[in-house]
Order: structure tokens, then sequence, then C-alpha cells
């Protein structure tokens, strides 16, 4: 039987949604103020999806019996519909524009949950049923709001009207716009973008207009915060050492002041005469918290007590200003964050006790699949009343924003509801001073891995790079075989992690397991290519453990037992006997860098424990080429930041060298396969990239400072802050990172307080 188009007058494409009936046009479910002619010009672009709609043709349906300035009209109404959906003229994703033609849409659509082609092609005999629908629908819709203002005229007066939560889009601009900040009156936002070439801070009205940059000289310059009075803005920025800096909200050249050398993300007190700020930006590493004055006072630590006994991604002020709440990286499986309120100057923290039923109800509406990795997920803010959190949280690979009703006087969770519903990553918000608005970015993300031609002898890329995996799934990890032939990666799709498997002599790409049973991670290819070593965990349990696949049988089998301590794989030794695996100390537990045999008569010996410190958390160990040394990651937390730092070790132990200076976050350390560079990430200059330091077998120590290898300095492709997943794998002729393809724009959802 041939597919029949449906009576439902829902359309969708990308994150939109249209009904034709309601004439509304959402985002994620959230209505946009899309209405008359633009409305309809969309809707009759939407009954040939791909076929070119002429100029002639609108006017006799929109038009037929008035006089008009055609061109006018269809031209504003065109631009209304590009502003809505993000679109442009130059680079349109859904509304082309044919020179003295007319228009035509282009993206794939949706019509009863049936896709439909968007070219020409997929129109078929469908097309007279679905024209006849989208025009019925039409004037159904003109009648229906026709009754709908008749009935307002009428409404008594005293009658409320029932609150309805709008979507309106702020910034037109290419590229990313994030981290809104509201002023006190609401009638502006100051946000970051790279309007400009690099990152700084922009201001604009809500109601529309021209932004205004606010920063200038060396940057990034980012994470901006308005102050209660009005008068100014603190920001981050990554000038020089980088600090935390504030600029009169007017903006000026050479205004601007430091109040701190270090930090990120500032907060101002509600009564606007502190900042609070943090240590970290990364989720799982933990951080401390500091206050700071405008007159140059040192920082002060706060909430010491709560910072030592859990790892805190970050904090929020409660509006009475005695207290700030912070999240807690305690359960990355639950549904809503652990927040815990403590007092300024010291005292019992008290933890927002959440029934069982409301994360019950917060899973099932997003649908379930919690994403297991949280790092990602960390604003929230006190609603002005005291009555509500707003957090951000990721389910199934989409971001949205919740609202959590809380009990003012035990700050117990009472209600959730989810504010957002769209499939991209909302995230980043700010709630308004009247607490009835938020401001946020909904931004899209692709996360592949990027391949460059590449002289690993030099540190140099030889040339233009390209994506290496393809669209539909993120890839993170990356492992590329010695021979350069296979390569394998992480792929996430809707929150769950599969190993896959990609052929650089044909390209194919599939993944390696299917089971639900287990997370696959981490995959690393052994020296001959036959083998990968991964870590498993069990979906049901978390268990965790080393196993081993063979290329050639297919066939999976278990290196270490199963258990709650964790293993992740580092590295096969190059003999291929043995692998480097990051190991939990079972008492104090922090990771230690062990030695286990893989297989053979070697399976007899006792593992070995290589590389422990107290005072550190090693990771990511990595065996130089000639088995001599490994290099590895020591990351520790200090009192003004988190320190990550490069060291290389005998490969039976011993004293360690140092071959970064721990001012800046290190990680990924790779040998080149001479094992005379060693390279890794690192974000010196704010943004992360690779460098390279040059290294002496012979002496064990580095020669001259780390250059730098790549240049991701914008949003169209830049390394991911998480960078726990991001992967870096390297042969003598090419190089591929974990990268991400981001453009966003701010957005404001109205009457979320209600």
């Amino acid at each position: 039987m041939p597919n029949q188009v449906g009576t439902s007058q829902g359309i969708r494409f990308a994150t939109f949604e249209v009904d034709l009936q309601a004439q509304e046009l959402r985002k994620g479910g959230l209505r946009l103020k899309l209405s008359g002619q633009p409305f309809q010009v969309l809707a009759i672009l939407l009954e040939q999806p791909g076929v070119v709609v002429t100029r002639e043709e609108l006017q006799k349906r929109l038009w037929p019996d008035t006089f008009v300035d055609v061109d006018h009209n269809l031209n504003t109404a065109i631009n209304k519909i590009r502003e809505m959906l993000g679109d442009s003229a130059e680079n349109p994703r859904f509304v082309e524009t044919l020179p003295r033609r007319g228009y035509r849409f282009i993206a794939p659509v949706e019509d009863n949950l049936h896709a439909q082609p968007s070219g020409p092609s997929g129109v078929g005999t469908q097309l007279p049923q679905r024209t006849w629908t989208l025009r019925l629908a039409l004037f159904f819709g003109a009648c229906v709001l026709l009754a709908g203002a008749g009935l307002f005229l009428y409404r008594p007066q005293h009658a409320p009207a029932s609150p309805e939560r709008t979507l309106t889009r702020v910034t037109f601009d290419d590229g990313l716009q994030i981290g809104a900040t509201w002023s006190p009156d609401g009638r502006f936002i100051a946000y970051t973008s790279d309007r400009g070439g690099k990152f700084d801070v922009w201001v604009q009205q809500v109601s529309g207009g021209d932004p205004v940059q606010i920063t200038r000289g060396p940057g990034p310059n980012w994470q901006p915060d308005w102050s209660p009075d009005g008068k100014f803005i603190a920001y981050r920025s990554e000038a020089g050492d980088g600090g935390l800096f504030v600029v009169p909200a007017l903006g000026g050249e050479g205004l601007q002041r430091r109040v701190t050398s270090f930090g990120y993300y500032p907060h101002w007190s509600p009564e606007g005469q502190q900042i609070l700020f943090q240590t970290s930006t990364l989720r799982n590493t933990g951080c401390k918290f500091y206050l700071v004055g405008l007159e140059g006072n040192t920082p002060r630590e706060v909430l010491a007590e709560l910072t030592t006994r859990m790892v805190t991604r970050s904090a929020a002020w409660h509006p009475d200003g005695k207290r700030v709440s912070v999240w807690v990286f305690h359960d990355i499986d639950s549904p809503v964050p652990d927040i815990w309120t403590v007092p300024v100057g010291g005292g019992v923290p008290v933890r927002s006790e959440i029934d069982p039923a409301i994360s019950k109800r917060a899973e099932s509406v997003a649908g379930g699949g919690r994403s297991p990795w949280g790092d990602s997920d960390f604003r929230f803010s006190w609603a002005p009343t005291g009555k509500a959190i707003y957090f951000e949280r990721s389910f199934r690979g989409a971001r949205n924003i919740w609202r959590m009703n809380i009990d003012p006087q035990t700050l117990r969770g009472i209600g959730i509801e989810r504010l957002t519903t769209g499939p991209g990553l909302d995230t980043e918000f700010s709630l308004s001073p009247s607490g009835e608005k938020l401001a946020f970015t909904g931004q899209t993300q692709l996360v592949k891995a990027w391949m460059f031609p590449f002289d690993a002898t030099h540190g140099q890329v030889t040339g233009p790079g390209g994506a290496l995996t393809s669209t539909g799934k993120e890839a993170w990890g990356a492992s590329l075989s010695r021979d350069g032939k296979k390569f394998v990666f992480s792929g996430k799709r809707a929150g769950r992690w599969e190993l896959w498997e990609k052929s650089l002599v044909d390209g194919r790409e599939a993944p390696i397991f299917t089971d639900d049973a287990y997370f696959r991670d981490e995959g690393l290819w052994s020296p001959d290519g036959a083998r990968l070593a991964y870590e498993r965990s069990k979906t049901a349990t978390g268990e965790i453990q080393v196993a081993i696949w063979s290329s050639e049988s297919r066939t999976e089998e278990p290196l270490t037992e199963s258990s709650n301590r964790y293993d992740y794989t580092n590295d096969w030794s190059p003999d291929g006997e043995w692998l480097l695996v990051s190991r939990e100390n079972k008492e104090t537990g922090n990771p230690e860098i062990w030695k286990i045999p893989v297989a053979g008569i070697l399976a007899k010996r006792e593992p070995q424990k290589i590389i422990s410190d107290l005072g550190f958390n090693v990771w990511q160990g990595r065996f130089s080429p000639d088995g001599r040394w490994i290099v590895f990651e020591a990351v520790r937390n200090q009192d003004t930041r988190i320190e990550s730092t490069i060291y290389v070790v005998a490969v039976d132990g011993g004293q360690w060298v140092r071959i970064t200076d721990g001012k800046h976050w290190d990680d990924k350390p790779r040998w080149s396969p001479d094992g005379r560079v060693i390279y890794f990430l690192s974000e010196r200059s704010g943004l992360f990239n690779v460098w390279g330091v040059h290294f002496d077998p012979g002496k064990g120590s580095p020669v001259g400072e780390p250059v730098p290898v790549t240049a991701f300095d914008n949003p169209n492709l830049m390394v991911p802050k998480s960078i726990e997943q991001v992967g870096l794998a390297l042969t003598q002729d090419r190089l591929v990172v974990t990268v991400t393809q981001a453009s966003g724009s701010i957005w404001v959802l109205e009457n979320v307080d209600r």
C-alpha cells in the first residue's frame, strides 16, 4: 500500500515544529513569535518542500484582489522567517531565494511523523493530498484566529489570561553567542560572542538593535556577570596569565581593571559588594570557591569544609546574600542536581533533599537516557523568591533547562518541570532580575574526529584537515593503529556510548559491539593492530573491567575482574605484552598507574604499580617507543587552581621529570614515533590546542620550551572543554584530534516563574 499523508496539522523540520491549525511555529515545544503573513508564507513553502514557489503564486495566494507592494511585503516576510529560524540568505539551511523567480524550502520535513524528502523527486503523487491538507489548514487556522480574537474582545475584564511561555530570539550573528547575563532593569543582556573574530563581551537591548562591544584587547574575554547596581560587568580574561576583570557596563578602552589573577565564572553578590568565583571550569575534578571585593583585597576562600569533602562543580548565591549553594558531583546518574547550601561565613551545609518521586518524574518526562558523563551540566540559579532552583541537565544527548520548586524553609525539592524541550543544547542560561524570563543559548554542536596531514618529527601540520568520522553521532576518544590503516573511537548516540571502528583504507565505519549490557570506552590498538584494549562497564551495576577484543576472531575476553574500582586503559607496551592502566587505590581513592600482563606466560606474573603519589591523581600513562620511559599526566588541587602537569618517569619507576610548568591545564601526552617529541593538549591562551616539546631520550629530559602545533581559536573548529573525553592520536604523517563545530544564538523564554 502506498504511503498516505495523514491529516495531522503538525510539520517538523530540524528542531522546529509548525502547527498549522493553531498557526504557530515552535522550537523545542516553545512558541516563537511568527504570525500573520510571515507564517502564511512559511506554510505555503512547506506545502511543496524542494519545489520553487514563484513570487507570482505567492501574490495570488496572499493578496489576490489587493494592491500592495508585493516585493516589500515578501522580503519582509522572508526576512522574518529567517530571523525566527536562524537562517541566512547567503548560506540557507531552510529557505532558499532564487533571484527573480521565487523561494524554495530546502530542509527535510516530517508530516504526521513521516519524513518527506526536500528535493523535487520526493514529491510524487503525495503533492495533491498534501497541498489540499495544508490549504485547508490555513483556512481553518485563520478562522480559529478570528474566533479567538472575538472571544478576547468579549472576555470579562476580571478574568486573568493564563500565562503562556513564548520564545524570542535575541541574537542573530553567525558563530556562537553564549553566557548571557541581564542588566538590573531587564532591558539589556551582556554575553560572549566571536562576532569580532575572537571571543569578547558584547551588550545589546533585549528588544533588538545592534550589539556594542565592551571588551577589547587580548583575550578571549568571556563569562560575563552584570553587577546589581548596573555599573559594571565582571568577566574572565585569558590575557597574559589570565584572571577576573571588571569593566564599566558601557565599556571603554583601558577602563578594565583586574580584581584577581585567577578564577572563573564570577558571580556578584546580591548587594553587589563581593564577587564569588571558582578555581576550575572542569566539572569532574572539583574546584574551590573564593570571594573578592573591588578594592583589590586578597581573595578569601569560602566553603572550604564542603570542598575538601566533596567534588564540587559550580556555585550560585542564595537570594538572601548570606548563603551560597553548590552543585556537588556526587551521583552522575541522578536526573536532578545534588545541591548543598552553606552560610558564606561557615556553618552546617544543608542538602536539598529530593523526593524519589520527583526524580522519577524528571526521568520519565525526559524519556530516560541520562548522560553517563555529567561534566557538561553545571549552570544553576536560584529564583529571586527563593522558591525555585533552575538548572540545566542532559538526557539522551539533549540538554534542557528545568525548574525545581523548593520549600524555602527546608530547602527540600517539592516539584519539578522541564522548561525547554528541544533536542539540541539549551545551555548557560541566566534568570532575569524579576525572575520572569530566562535568557539562554540554543546551541548546535557537531563532535567529530578531525584528521590532519602531519610531520611528527618537526611538529608541523602540513595541510588542511578534514572530518574523519561521519555525522549522526558524537565521536570522542581516538586511537590510530601504528600502520595508520585503522582508527577506533567512542561514538555517542542519544546518550549511549559504543566503540566504533573505521577503516582508513576503504572508509568503512561500524560499531564493534551493539550489546546493551555494557558501555565500552577508550579503545586502544595493540602495536600489531590485531587487538583492542578498553574498559567496559555493566549498564546495570556500573562495575568496570578491562577487556581485550580480537579483530581477527571478533571475540571479547575480560582481562581483569569486574569491580566497582575503576581501571582505565592507558597504553600497550611496545612488545604488546603489557598494558598500562590508571587504577583506583582502594584506600585513598587516588588513581595510580599500574602495569598489568596481557596474555601468555606473563599472565602468571603479578601486576606492578609504577607511578603513585598521595598528592596527585595520575592518568594517561604512555610508553615511549623504545620502552624506556613513561609519560603521564599528574593532577592536584592547588589553592588557586587545579594543576595538571606532564611528567616523565623511567619504566621501572623512580624520580619524576617535569615536562610542563604546571601553570596551565596540560593533558593527553603522546610520543612521536621516534620518541623525541612529546605532544599534548594544553589550555594555554584559554582554548585547547595541540602543543609539542622536544625530549632527549638519552638524558630523559625536555629540550626547550613547548611550542603550538594547532591554532583552533573559533567555534567553527575548536577542541571541546570536556577534556576527559577528548581524543588525541598520531602517526608519523597523521594527527587526529576531537573537535567541535558549534554555533548558537541567545533566546529569551518568558513566564518561567508561573
